[in-house]
């Protein structure tokens, strides 16, 4: 049997450990990291609970330690599986590990390299990602050998967390199978082709702020993207700060108007509010009062057609 230690997080970080647990691979060490204070959800939590269960050894960090690197090291580790972790990963550790570190990236790399990919991708407007594994390495971010790549559809309907579902379901297929062929000695590896590299930066919180000068579309997008358990795409009505939950492309998307103010309401019903983009129009379905945490459909705040969100 081969050893090996973990390093990651989160709630895809929780959902492979139990299943590799549940398949009988235990990790011989682990250093899981804390969600940070606006993230809603603490998985480290879980992950504590489920490897003092094991009796397996763990610390808790926002990056890797010295000491850590030699506890990895004196585990006498084969590879170690990075998933859900967010700071780099000096390689030195490649040295003493048969096998490398292996890690998994939403995307299909050479693709979106770097920073919330899947983010970064609903943004763009892309139909389809995917799930990479592969070595971390010496080099440019996300740029080691390929082991095993899944593609993963985006529907135009699919928010943040669909897809996380659906990219943290690949992972660990791809997980599952690096194990079965380490064990039967099938793993093979491809060089990325550096011609094809794209990258990404990191995303801040502000970076949600919906600027009505942009098309229904793209701020459909901005709205899926970064919904929970993102800080969210967000506006302001009368000074006070509205992050939205669910929204959709507007009934009147395709009617022309030749007036038109970004950000002005334009129809208000039962099922939200409509408002005009620098082309077409977004429905607000849901959102939340920053200032009270009351989720409500907005058509209890808009009163008026007269009313526009900044």
């Amino acid at each position: 049997m081969n050893r090996f230690s973990f390093i990651g997080g989160t709630k895809r970080g929780y959902e492979l450990l139990k299943t590799l647990i549940e398949r009988k691979y235990f990790p011989v060490f682990a250093v899981i990291t804390k969600e940070d204070e606006h993230e809603k959800e603490k998985y480290y939590l879980n992950i504590s609970e489920l490897l003092k269960d094991k009796g397996i050894p763990f610390r808790i960090r926002k990056k890797l330690s010295e000491k850590d690197y030699d506890e990895i090291e004196n585990s006498k580790s084969d590879f170690v599986i990075v998933f859900g972790w967010r700071t780099l990963i000096d390689t030195k550790l490649n040295s003493h590990l048969k096998a490398g570190i292996i890690a998994s990236h939403f995307s299909l790399l050479p693709k979106y390299r770097g920073f919330a990919p899947v983010q970064w991708a609903v943004i763009n407007g892309e139909t389809e990602s995917g799930v990479t594994l592969f070595l971390i390495n010496d080099g440019e971010i996300d740029s080691g050998k390929i082991i095993s790549q899944i593609k993963v559809s985006i529907s135009s309907s699919d928010y943040y967390n669909d897809i996380d579902i659906k990219m943290t379901e690949g992972a660990i297929e791809l997980f599952l199978k690096f194990f079965d062929d380490l064990d039967s000695g099938n793993i093979t590896y491809r060089v990325q082709n550096e011609e094809d590299a794209t990258y990404t930066c990191r995303r801040i919180p502000e970076d949600g702020k919906i600027f009505w000068d942009k098309s229904s579309t793209d701020i459909y997008n901005l709205i899926r993207a970064v919904a929970h358990p993102n800080p969210g795409a967000f506006c302001l009505l009368d000074g006070k700060k509205y992050i939205i939950n669910s929204a959709r492309i507007g009934d009147r998307d395709k009617i022309y108007f030749s007036g038109r103010i970004p950000g002005r309401v334009i129809y208000i019903d039962k099922e939200g509010a409509e408002i005009l983009c620098s082309s077409g129009t977004v429905k607000i379905l849901e959102w939340e009062d920053t200032d009270t945490g009351t989720v409500s459909n907005p058509n209890s705040d808009i009163r008026s057609v007269t009313v526009t969100l900044k």
